[in-house]
């Protein structure tokens, strides 16, 4: 066998496992209608694993998708700075912090849930604050990450309740499978149901609920999606009333769907796939950011210009007419 044979070969059994794994796992099969034709589409134009990517790229652009696509690493850009002069480091805020005002008044902020064990980090932080009277919890600029972390958060401001519903493909067969979560007075737990009737159940110790029952205000704006609006439906749907508002400066975009990634053929090529849709504790979908659907999340009080200190000034001034305190123009 020739090399380039070899080469054709291996470059179609790539494009193949990719189609396959698509096939499988993509949520909205409305969006697979055509997908048969993608099957043996380019086989005789494929005379490499490269070759095979590049028409792999235009087969899942077919989807109309912005989230599935091949995860590429990015560029490592070398320093130009001698040997003897070290490059600067930049450090970056970090992830979650909390401050306990004078006041009483909690703040906590979460710019993303990409961090494995983020949850851990939230727990360092509600612990500085649970003293607090009330809560401003800050998401905005996060755009989501790990969905069941986020759920596991939502614990700290909750007694009880349903906190999400999620709907996946069914690996074994047509259908879906649904996952419901919930929090009770002494667990985090889930439910699933599948097409064929089978049911089953997962239970684990909850986070404790140190900020529940305390007034919130949630500050949010255009760039608070996916894991972080799910945040908001459950605690606002949650919430008890009088007791729950939102700021931001804009309606967020209506990410109700998540990604998994998974590595082709041993790791060969990464995929991430549009594999699930959730929903709100009411049962509302916010969409997938406008590209069939967009049901984005509206503040209860929109500040139309928020550099960073303006929502906060009016987040810290609901908090205090909820609790009773005077507003000023000082800062929480």
């Amino acid at each position: 066998m020739s090399v380039s044979t070899d080469a054709s070969t291996a470059g179609r059994e790539l494009y193949h496992a990719i189609w396959a794994l698509v096939k499988l796992t993509f949520f909205d099969t409305k969006r697979l209608a055509d997908w048969a034709s993608f099957e043996h589409r380019f086989d005789e134009k494929i005379v490499d694993e490269e070759s095979a990517l590049r028409f792999a790229d235009e087969m899942l652009a077919s989807l109309g998708d912005t989230y599935t696509e091949r995860v590429v690493a990015p560029e490592t850009f070398v320093s130009a700075a001698s040997a003897d002069e070290p490059s600067i480091k930049v450090e970056q805020a970090p992830a979650v912090s909390s401050v306990l005002a004078p006041s009483g008044i909690g703040y906590l902020r979460i710019s993303s849930f990409d961090k494995e064990g983020v949850v851990n980090d939230v727990a360092a932080a509600v612990e500085k604050i649970k003293d607090c009277k009330g809560v401003i919890l800050d998401l905005r600029g996060n755009s989501g990450g790990r969905m069941f972390e986020a759920l596991e958060c939502c614990g700290f401001f909750l007694t009880e309740g349903l906190l999400a519903t999620i709907k996946f493909r069914w690996e074994d067969g047509d259908g879906v499978k649904v996952r419901q979560y919930f929090v009770n007075e002494d667990q985090f737990f889930m439910r699933e149901e599948l097409p064929n009737g089978g049911k089953s159940s997962d239970i684990g110790t909850r986070r404790p609920p140190l900020l529940a029952g305390k007034p919130l205000v949630i500050l949010l704006n255009r760039r608070t999606a996916s894991a972080g609006e799910l945040m908001i439906c459950t605690l606002v749907q949650n919430g008890i009333a009088g007791k729950v508002t939102m700021v931001g400066s804009g309606t967020t975009p209506g990410k109700g769907i998540g990604q998994a990634e998974y590595d082709v053929l041993e790791g060969k090529v990464k995929l991430r796939v549009t594999r699930c849709h959730w929903f709100a504790p009411g049962g509302e979908w916010l969409g997938d950011c406008g590209q069939t659907e967009r049901n984005g999340i509206e503040p209860d009080t929109l500040v139309e210009v928020d550099h960073g200190p303006e929502a906060l000034k009016v987040a810290a001034d609901k908090l205090k007419e909820m609790l009773g305190l005077p507003v000023s123009s000082a800062s929480a």
